[in-house]
C-alpha cells in the first residue's frame, strides 16, 4: 500500500537493525546502557527516572488468532484473512519510571512465527516488532505501539497481491494481566508493503485476541 512514505519505510527498517545490533552482542550477558542521574531540585527535571539496567528478558510467550477487518489506511483488502501464530515478547533493557504515578515506560521486541490464510490459500509468516510500552506501576495493565519487519513464504491471496514477502508491520495493542501468569489482550496489526512493490499492491489489517503465559 501507499499510506506509508518509502523514506518511512526505510526509518523502519534501519531502526530495526539497529535494534537487533544492539541486543546481539549481549544475549547471555547484561547489557551496559549510560544512566544519567537527573539533579534533584533543579529546574526542568524530568518527571521520569531510568529503571537500572536489566538483561533482556523473555515478558511472555503465547498463541494468537487474528481476522481481518476494513482498513483505516487507505483501500479496502480483497480477500478475507485469518492469522494464527506464537508471539513471544522480550524486555529490552531501556526503561523509565514516572515518579510521581509510577507508570513504567520500556522498551521490547515483539516476535511471532505463525500462519496467515485467505482464498484457500496459505503462507508460513514470521515478524519481528520493536515497541514501546506504558504499563501500570503493578503491570497489570499495559499498552504499546511499535513498527517493524514481517516476511512471508506466500504474498499472493487469491485477487490480493501483497507484492513481495518483506512487508513493513505497524502494531498497537492493550492488554491485562488479572493475576499472575496469565495475559489477555488485543492487538490491531498493519501489514504493507509501503509502495516498495508498486502501486498494485496491497496490504491488510488484522484484528488479534492475544493469550499468554506471563514470567
Amino acid at each position: 500500500m501507499n499510506a506509508i512514505p518509502r523514506s518511512l519505510a526505510w526509518g523502519l527498517i534501519l531502526s530495526l537493525v539497529l535494534t537487533i545490533m544492539a541486543s546481539a552482542p549481549s544475549w547471555a550477558e547484561p547489557m551496559a546502557v549510560l544512566v544519567v542521574t537527573p539533579r534533584v531540585g533543579v529546574a526542568g527535571e524530568s518527571p521520569f527516572g531510568q529503571e537500572p539496567t536489566k538483561p533482556m528478558t523473555l515478558i511472555r510467550v503465547g498463541p494468537r488468532v487474528g481476522m481481518s477487518g476494513k482498513s483505516p489506511f487507505g483501500k479496502d483488502q480483497k480477500e478475507y484473512f485469518q492469522q494464527y501464530d506464537v508471539a513471544a515478547l522480550f524486555r529490552l533493557p531501556w526503561g523509565w519510571q514516572e515518579k510521581s504515578s509510577g507508570l513504567k515506560l520500556d522498551m521490547r521486541l515483539l516476535a511471532s512465527a505463525g500462519e496467515l490464510a485467505a482464498a484457500g490459500d496459505t503462507s508460513l509468516m514470521a515478524t519481528l516488532v520493536p515497541c514501546l510500552a506504558l504499563s501500570s506501576p503493578s503491570g497489570a495493565l499495559s499498552i504499546d505501539v511499535g513498527a517493524g519487519a514481517a516476511v512471508f513464504s506466500n504474498y499472493k491471496f487469491g485477487a490480493q497481491n501483497f507484492g513481495g514477502p518483506a512487508q513493513i508491520v505497524g502494531t498497537a495493542g492493550i492488554g491485562l494481566n488479572p493475576f499472575p501468569g496469565f495475559y489477555a489482550g488485543y492487538r490491531f496489526q498493519h501489514f504493507s508493503d509501503a509502495g516498495i512493490y508498486g502501486a498494485t499492491s496491497l496490504g491488510v489489517d488484522m484484528h488479534i485476541v492475544e493469550i499468554a503465559y506471563r514470567f
